[in-house]
């Protein structure tokens, strides 16, 4: 006999065998309890029975069985009539009181915490009065479908109310949840951590795989308020069901492995500064032949345009000499990327870095450091993409006007003879290019340092991360990227090397131009 077998012998016999319980028990009340108990112990003992003719029979033995034990327990309390002429009194204690409301409480308690059909049916039923054809018909289920959830309902709540739970840590000390992204878009994603419950869900879960059930106690919120969030989560892949229990979809790294790896970047950008300066005055010395131009340049621009010149296809060229392979996966939100998470807050030099923002005649990249300035330049918000594109053919018109304002305070642009222009470095594709061919032997011995810093975090980090979870590796390296890329602004500071310049220079933005 299979498990499927003895769930449909059930459900064709639910209401015989309720209707025997009664009969034997005389308490309609009572009957649905034993009832429920029979159903259970068919279901947990289904391969006791060796052949399918022998089923029947074991299915009357396990009803009487159950029956007789009932009236063994009743047994044992002994009741005593009143006589009808008795007048004395009868009162409820204060403590009786107590112990009512908090077993209300508790039953409440246990409500919250089932599932949502459960929940539903149950309530439909006790609380609403509800008859089961009339929920059947409401719910689109059939009579027997509703008994049964009432049937294992009532179970789940008896066996919930018996136990002693606790609320765990998150309910009442949440831990932050960091939200990171590394691809095309992260639509969708970044709006769901906008409020904490969401990040205590990813947390609760990674900690340890859980129900829906364990999730709520552990969180402390019931799960109607509950179901929301992870029916979002789940739908961006973010946590994973399992059978009843949900797991965690992405990679939370900790403060551990951050520290450990800006360590390792600091000392690897530290040991190769002098590397990155010849690199810098090489590259100025290039720069004579190209049609490179920015608002008010000096020797400290020019420098730190190669700087990010050097980073950015360092790093790029890296990903070719990794063992560790950058897929970019398709995500829930239909672009391609990552998603990962940060335990505790997030301690980040930059404030934002956008490798490569296509415009209409070519394309910019924005690398905003805390350390060089507070301007951040993000071409995603309102408005700037409008007021970039101004920049690129020196345009005096936009309808962003608010917007303009903003990045005129911001020293990102400025007007000149009426017309909007970029306070950032500007160069052709074709010069650029030029640029990369002449730094060639510099930018491939970065690459290569590059590359053993990313493989060591992504091994770093796989080590601590269940093999379950896709991508650990990749997340590992973009990681390390992440803090190498800050790495080399406070060493270039630090050294004396270069400085912040004045407040309308914009040092690390700069602007390809391919058409």
């Amino acid at each position: 006999m299979t498990k499927e077998q003895m769930e449909q012998i059930v459900i064709d016999n639910m209401q015989k065998i309720y209707l025997y319980c009664v009969r034997r028990l005389g308490n309609a009340t009572e009957a649905e309890d034993v009832a429920s108990d029979v159903v259970l112990e068919l279901l947990r003992s289904y391969d006791k029975v060796k052949e399918d003719k022998a089923v029947y029979g074991y299915l009357w033995a396990v009803a009487e069985n159950l029956c007789k034990n009932y009236w063994r327990r009743a047994k044992r309390y002994e009741t005593v009539e009143i006589p009808e002429d008795y007048e004395g009194t009868f009162e409820i204690t204060p403590e009786e009181i107590c112990i009512q409301k908090q077993d209300i409480a508790v039953l409440r308690r246990e409500l919250s915490l089932l599932g949502e059909k459960y929940r539903e049916i149950m309530i439909a039923h006790y609380v609403r009065k509800e008859s089961c054809e009339i929920i059947a018909r409401n719910m689109n289920l059939s009579e027997t479908n509703v008994k049964q959830y009432l049937f294992e309902g009532r179970k789940k709540v008896k066996k919930g109310m018996d136990k002693q739970r606790e609320y765990g840590v998150y309910s009442y000390a949440p831990e932050k949840f960091t939200f990171h992204f590394f691809g095309d878009s992260d639509q969708g994603y970044r709006e769901l951590f906008n409020r904490r419950l969401p990040g205590s869900i990813m947390l609760a879960v990674y900690d340890s795989p859980k129900t829906m059930e364990e999730l709520s106690m552990e969180v402390g919120v019931s799960v109607p308020y509950l179901e929301e969030d992870v029916s979002k989560l789940e739908e961006y892949q973010l946590i994973v069901k399992k059978g009843q229990k949900y797991y965690s979809g992405i990679t939370i790294y900790n403060s551990a492995f951050q520290d450990k790896v800006n360590k390792d970047v600091k000392m690897a950008t530290l040991e190769n500064i002098d590397l990155i300066k010849s690199a810098v005055e090489k590259g100025k010395k290039l720069l004579a032949d190209t049609d490179y131009q920015c608002y008010q340049a000096d020797e400290n621009v020019k420098s730190w345009f190669f700087v990010v010149l050097l980073i950015w296809e360092a790093v790029q060229k890296s990903e070719g000499k990794m063992k560790t392979r950058l897929s970019f996966p398709l995500l829930a939100n239909g672009s391609k990327g990552y998603v990962m998470g940060k335990r505790g807050e997030n301690v980040s030099e930059s404030a934002g870095i956008y490798g490569m923002y296509s415009l209409n005649h070519g394309y910019l990249r924005a690398m905003n450091f805390k350390r060089l300035t507070d301007r951040v330049v993000n071409p995603f918000e309102k408005g700037a993409r409008e007021v970039l594109c101004a920049c690129e053919v020196r345009s005096g018109e936009t309808t962003q006007l608010e917007t303009l304002s903003d990045m005129l305070e911001k020293g990102i642009v400025h007007v000149e003879d009426g017309k909007i222009c970029p306070n950032y470095s500007e160069i052709s594709e074709r010069d650029y290019f030029k640029l990369m061919d002449g730094l060639t032997e510099e930018i491939d011995a970065f690459a290569s340092i590059v590359a053993t810093l990313r493989d060591d975090a992504a091994d770093s980090l796989a080590r601590e991360v269940p093999k379950e979870i896709p991508n650990v590796r990749e997340i590992g390296s973009i990681v390390c990227m992440s803090r190498l890329i800050e790495s080399v602004i406070p060493a270039m500071l630090d050294s004396g090397y270069l400085t912040k310049g004045s407040a309308e220079q914009n040092l690390t933005t700069l602007y390809v131009r391919t058409n």
